[in-house]
This record gives C-alpha cells, sequence and structure tokens, in this order.
C-alpha cells in the first residue's frame, strides 16, 4: 500500500508565519508536522509517499527530499495551480494507483497518532470505498459534522445529536481515483457526497481513541502543545527531553532562566527570563528578564525587560525585534489582523 501525504494548503489562518514558512514544516512538539507524519507512516509499513506541493514547495521538497533511514520514499508533485484535497488525488493516481487497491491519504495539519495498522484492516475487512478516521466533533459549528448509522457515514453538514469529526485520515480504494474530476475539488462536496447520494457504495469509519487537535490557527497550535504536555505526551522522536515536574519539552536543557509548561526548541534565552505556557521555536531569542504567558514565539528577538502575553510572536527577520499577533490568526473577513505592543 501507498500513502499521500496532503501538503499543498496556503496556511491563510496562520498568517504571517505561513508567508514565509509552510504549514507543514511548523515544528509541532519540535518536529515539522510532515516529518512526524512520515516517521508514522514508515513505521506503520508504507515505504512510499507521495506529497502534493503548492505553496512555497521548494522549502518542503528541500527539507523532506533529504532521505533518510526512518522515513519512507518519497514522490513530489507539484500543484501550479491548487487542486484541493480530491484533486490532489487524481493528480497523483498512477502514484498511489501502484500500490495495489487501497491507499491512504492524510492531512499534513493535524496533531494526531492514528493507528494506521488497524485503520487499514478495518477498511479491507469492510470491502468499503473509504474507510475514514473520525473523532468526536464538540465544535460542529466550525467543524463539518458528519452523521452515522452503525459504522457507516450517512450524512455530511448535518447538524445533529452525536455529530462526527473527519480528523483528516482515511483509506480508500483506488477505484475511486477515476470518479474525481478535474480541477480544484473537494473530497466531501465532488467525491463522498456524491458517493451517498447514488447510495452504490459505502462510506465506513473508525473512531480514533487518541489526542486529536486542528492546527488551522496559532492559538489551536499553542493549545494542542500544553495539552501534549498536560498530558505528559506522547511526544515524537526527536522532540527533546520532557522534565515532568516542570511540564518542559526541550531540545536543549533549560538554564539560566524559569520555565513551566513550555516546548523550548534552540533559541537563545537569556538570564532572569520568565517563561509560561509558551511555545519557542527554533532561531528566536529572548532577551534578559523577558516575561512570555500564553505565548508562540515562531521567529525575531523579544526585547529585554519586555513582557507579552497570549500573543504569536513574528518578525519578518531572524534578528530583528518581534511584532505581537492575535492569536486568533486572520479575522474572518481574511484581512491581517492589526500588532499588537508589549507590555513593559
Amino acid at each position: 500500500m501507498r500513502a499521500i501525504l496532503l501538503c499543498a494548503g496556503k496556511g491563510v489562518r496562520f498568517r504571517p508565519v505561513t508567508d514565509a514558512l509552510p504549514k507543514p514544516l511548523l515544528p509541532f512538539l519540535n518536529v515539522a508536522l510532515a516529518r512526524a507524519h512520515l516517521r508514522r507512516l514508515y513505521q506503520a509499513g508504507l515505504g512510499e509517499v507521495a506529497i502534493n506541493l503548492h505553496h512555497l514547495p521548494d522549502q518542503i521538497e528541500r527539507d523532506l527530499g533529504q532521505q533518510t533511514a526512518d522515513l519512507p520514499k518519497l514522490a513530489f508533485f507539484h500543484e501550479p495551480q491548487i487542486l484541493g484535497t480530491a484533486g490532489a488525488l487524481r493528480n497523483a493516481a498512477a502514484f498511489l494507483e501502484g500500490g495495489g487497491g487501497d491507499f491512504l491519504a492524510v492531512n499534513a495539519d493535524a496533531a494526531i497518532t492514528p493507528d494506521f495498522p488497524g485503520l487499514i484492516r478495518r477498511h479491507r475487512d469492510s470491502r468499503r470505498a473509504a474507510t475514514l478516521l473520525v473523532t468526536e466533533n464538540r465544535d460542529p459549528d466550525r467543524y463539518t459534522p458528519l452523521q452515522s448509522e452503525g459504522d457507516r457515514i450517512t450524512g455530511f453538514g448535518i447538524h445533529g445529536p452525536r455529530p462526527l469529526l473527519y480528523t483528516g485520515v482515511c483509506v480508500l480504494s483506488s477505484r475511486l481515483l477515476r470518479r474525481i474530476p478535474p480541477g480544484e475539488t473537494a473530497l466531501v462536496r465532488d467525491l463522498w457526497q456524491p458517493l451517498l447520494d447514488e447510495g452504490r457504495e459505502e462510506l465506513g469509519f473508525v473512531r480514533h481513541h487518541g489526542p486529536y487537535a486542528d492546527l488551522g490557527r496559532p492559538g489551536d497550535f499553542l493549545g494542542a502543545s500544553l495539552e501534549a504536555l498536560a498530558r505528559g505526551g506522547p511526544f515524537p522522536a526527536g522532540g527533546g527531553t520532557f522534565d515532568g515536574d516542570s511540564r518542559v519539552l526541550a531540545l536543549e536543557r533549560p538554564d539560566g532562566f524559569v520555565a513551566n509548561d513550555c516546548v523550548l526548541g534552540r533559541g537563545r534565552i537569556g538570564p532572569a527570563a520568565e517563561l509560561s505556557r509558551s511555545v519557542v521555536w527554533d532561531g528566536t531569542a529572548i532577551g534578559e528578564g523577558a516575561r512570555l504567558t500564553d505565548c508562540l514565539l515562531a521567529r525575531g528577538r523579544v526585547a529585554a525587560g519586555s513582557h507579552y502575553a497570549k500573543a504569536l510572536l513574528w518578525s519578518p527577520a531572524v534578528d530583528t525585534e518581534v511584532s505581537a499577533w492575535p492569536l486568533s490568526g486572520l479575522d474572518r473577513h481574511d484581512h491581517r489582523v492589526q500588532p499588537l505592543s508589549p507590555r513593559r
């Protein structure tokens, strides 16, 4: 069996970060999202994986193209015009069909550790056209609710009792590839809903029982990181060392500053700095005596003595002082939010 990791999205809700860094390379728990997914696929026996590319494709191909022993063999599929979740499958159809009768599809921008072997086994036993990995939908106004009967999906977008949420992971029969129309197409609108309307194919599902988080906005990313720290894991290979007393996951041992409930990459953190409930990425800098509370520091320099709270911290250049952006990301009109001011 082969798989496809969907990496073409623009990540508009995570701007301004994703203007410079593609979302699949965001370091969740200190490991790039795409790299963590690929390792899990390889550990599950998936030796060949397709990756679709559109937004900042060269960065993704350069980062993931460095073949290592813990990653599958990769095939990249460039999309000059973005093709959507279903169109990406059509574009990679020859590759996916080459793995046999079924294939896995995985969204790169979710925090999830799926039971791939269990999902594949259930799909093959059912002989259905598709088997979706789902979880409880706690916010059906934000995420498309799925309705079910027994172990089948019966509807999309219907607000009813006990709605389910698609996690971005599924197994599909390769016979579905020829049904996808050309151009930019979506899995629900252009593939799964037509299948339900025709009534000739069934869509099955398997419940995911572990942690799951959508990482669409900076606040989602920070929240999912803090939840992982509170649980004590699981943490991806290469994510660093976890200290259970301070609940800090760090690539380097904290020294000379105070940190609690934090994920720390390889940033320069000055003496007497205080970090709480925050995430700090590689290559950043925090000045002496600075304080961060409920912050995601993604790039740039935090001035000595400054205090930021509940903010995305970002600078266009790695060596310049950050601006603070609301963790909610872009507003509903798709305009950029205005930076906040630090407390000093």
